[in-house]
């Protein structure tokens, strides 16, 4: 039995209906498209950028770091050259001594632990578990040269931020 007119129409105006529906969403998302210079915008509504500055001077008092945890990333809060970043590079200095502080902005599980390249905790540098909105931990730890990533646990793929461990005489660890 041939199909009909009718029916052609019908898968026609189908596939017209579903190509314009995804020609419309890919415009509209923009999420991972990024903007007109080429750079990707914040998942967390509540962040304005993605990049922090990384210039070790800047970092060079700093011993305490403030974040706010949401599913789709940290937030920095403190110091404020990384405040309303989403998952902000942390310059910290090996040997000094550090604490992240972090609160937990939309009720879901979140901690903070820090990871080395191969995907895997540094010793126990780990905060508890907080699921409650406003609930907080800090880990106090002092950095070495392993340390690369910050995380956390429960969301590994989008919340999640790079550790820059500098010696102190100023270089990045592994430098040549």
């Amino acid at each position: 039995m041939a199909p009909t007119v009718a029916d052609r129409r019908t898968l026609l105006s189908g596939v017209a209906a579903t190509l314009a529906t995804a020609s419309l969403a890919g415009c509209l998302s923009g999420e991972d498209e990024g903007d007109e210079d080429g750079e990707s915008d914040p998942i967390v509504e509540e962040a304005e950028a993605i990049e922090g500055d990384t210039d070790p001077d800047l970092w060079q008092d700093v011993a305490e770091i403030h974040l706010e945890g949401y599913v789709g990333g940290w937030v920095g809060v403190e110091p404020a050259h990384i405040d309303r970043v989403e998952n902000p590079t942390l310059v910290l200095f090996e040997g000094r001594p550090y604490e992240i502080s972090w609160e937990n902005r939309d009720n879901m599980k979140h901690n903070l632990a820090i990871w080395n390249a191969d995907d895997e905790r540094v010793e126990e540098h780990a905060t508890d578990v907080v699921d409650d909105e406003g609930g907080t931990e800090t880990l106090a730890f002092t950095p070495t040269a392993e340390m690369s990533i910050y995380i956390c646990e429960h969301q590994p793929g989008i919340q999640r931020g790079d550790l820059e461990v500098v010696d102190e005489e100023g270089g990045s660890e592994g430098d040549t």
